[in-house]
């Protein structure tokens, strides 16, 4: 076994010699090893029955090299006790399963020195990428391959048609600043202010920070188009058939929510609100019973109620939404001012201003 520079090297290369008693506490993928070779399965769980003892190794051997060493450690450069140690650190990963892997590729994507906005796969995961990526045509590597180009492609914005580790990636899940502005056709400059003011990249991002950022295709798209069909705050009251001081007391109140996050830099001077969560508000009122225009006796609107003391409107209007107060639709008016209720039975519930 002189010329291998490791044990899992050495077992496909001669016959072991007679065993002799080693100094210091053997490493822990040894002990499996040894339980795995005579049949006693290791103490291991499906996971790693599932695998080979090849599959095990090298990928516990090469996930510890980048941990321990760098990126750009050459496993088969590391002397016989560096890699020793290297497959012990990436086997007590390795063993835990997937979880534990995608914590370990976190780790190696956070600690890469690549800053660049167009930085690839290999820059971000060293030579674990590297080993995988050639051996794609070769040697199966076991599921490790999977669980890396799974989370390349959720930290990454990788276009659709491009191939990682084997397999073409037919749907895009994130953008990047540049992407993204591209498909919502906004210029990355003022795409990038919208971005800080919905509170997507933070206030005080570089430029290089947030062409580093990626975003979630789906949230983000909707997020973009939602601002670019929002309603301003002046606009309101005409969309929900409201009075201004009733939206005010609303947008107060925190039941009527601003797309961009009242905290937020410029929210007060550009308060919008989704279009959709409008319709949301308006549809929960078209679906109260309409009122019958013949037997209505004692039912006014809801701000006729409130003027005779049945409570504060936002109160009074938040049971109405909770299904706590009955109410009756209008068919004449739309929205707020269509929400008529039983001005008697609304003074009999005390309502607590």
């Amino acid at each position: 076994m002189k010329d291998a520079v490791n044990l899992r090297l050495g077992l496909g290369m001669s016959k072991l010699e007679r065993p002799r008693r080693a100094d210091g506490e053997a490493p822990e993928y040894l002990e499996w090893l040894r339980k795995r070779v005579h049949g006693a399965g290791g103490g291991a769980t499906s996971w790693l029955e599932g695998q080979t003892i090849e599959q095990v190794l090298a990928a516990s051997e090469v996930l510890g090299a980048i941990l321990e060493h760098g990126h750009a450690v050459r496993v088969t450069k590391l002397k016989p006790m560096q890699t020793e140690e290297a497959t012990d650190i990436g086997f007590s990963i390795y063993r835990e399963g997937p979880a534990a892997i995608e914590e370990a590729l976190n780790t190696i994507r956070q600690t890469s020195s690549a800053t660049a906005v167009q930085a690839g796969s290999l820059a971000y995961y060293g030579n674990l990428f590297d080993w995988l990526d050639r051996r794609c045509n070769a040697l199966d590597p076991g599921p490790i391959r999977d669980i890396l180009r799974d989370h390349i492609v959720k930290h990454s914005a990788i276009e659709p048609g491009t191939r990682v580790l084997g397999v073409e990636i037919t749907e895009r899940r994130y953008h990047t600043i540049y992407s993204l502005s591209t498909e919502v056709r906004i210029d990355r400059p003022r795409l990038s202010r919208l971005l800080k003011k919905l509170g997507q990249v933070p206030q005080g991002a570089t430029e290089i920070e947030t062409g580093n950022m990626v975003f979630n295709s789906v949230e983000t798209v909707s997020l973009i188009e939602a601002f670019r069909t929002a309603i301003p705050l002046s606009d309101v009251p005409d969309y929900l058939g409201a009075s201004k001081r009733q939206v005010e007391i609303l947008y107060r109140e925190g039941l009527l929510k601003p797309l961009i996050p009242r905290n937020g830099r410029g929210s007060v001077r550009h308060v919008v609100f989704s279009r959709k969560h409008l319709d949301d508000l308006l549809c929960k009122i078209d679906a109260f019973p309409e009122l019958d225009l013949g037997v209505a006796t004692n039912l006014h609107p809801v701000s006729y109620a409130c003027q005779r003391g049945a409570g504060r409107f936002e109160d009074v209007f938040r049971k109405i939404l909770a299904g706590v107060i009955p109410c009756f639709r209008h068919p004449d008016h739309s929205g707020i001012g269509a929400i008529f209720v039983d001005v008697g039975a609304l003074l009999g519930l005390k309502i607590p201003s």
